[in-house]
């Protein structure tokens, strides 16, 4: 019985809280309850506003090592599977959008795979998210102790817009 309850607040211990500033979090949804938020501030790039009043991204880097999801053993198998080791960066490698709607190219795990999503801008920040279907990244059957990972994650990003050409890190 307090082995289940330690599992139980593992799976439902609260996350980190992704603060109004550079940087991504992912969401994941567990099975068969429960879910967690993976992120980082260490985030290298900005977005950029467009001619025709869309927005833009390009060259944005972030730091797979530094993920936390509020829970050690749960980050230690979180770097398992994007296999942080070999791919130490995701990448947005392009991104546009008008309108609230965008899509960009993205690199995670050496895979490069177009997706497409929702932006707002907030002052001076971008707030773009956008699913991706975690078999296509060829990751696939993640289980623990009778608990799952689904297939989809939203991934959330949050970058400063600068003027293009202007880079910034932390």
């Amino acid at each position: 019985m307090k082995f289940r309850l330690f599992l139980a607040s593992l799976l439902l211990a609260p996350v980190l809280s992704f603060a109004d500033g550079p940087g991504v979090a992912v969401d994941v949804t567990l099975s068969p309850a429960g879910s967690f938020r993976a992120e980082t501030d260490k985030v290298t790039g900005t977005a950029f506003k467009t001619a025709d009043g869309g927005v833009g991204a390009e060259n944005v880097i972030v730091d797979m090592r530094t993920l936390k999801t509020g829970v050690s053993l749960r980050d230690k198998h979180t770097k398992e599977h994007l296999m942080v080791e070999k791919f130490p960066q995701a990448k947005l490698l392009k991104a546009t959008g008008k309108d609230g709607k965008g899509e960009a190219m993205v690199e995670i795990k050496g895979v490069q795979k177009k997706v497409t999503g929702t932006y707002k801008v907030e002052g001076n920040l971008l707030k773009a998210q956008f699913p991706v279907h975690l078999p296509d990244l060829d990751i696939k059957g993640i289980r623990y102790m009778g608990v799952g990972v689904k297939e989809d994650v939203v991934v959330n990003v949050i970058l400063p817009i600068a003027a293009r050409g202007t880079a910034s890190s932390k």
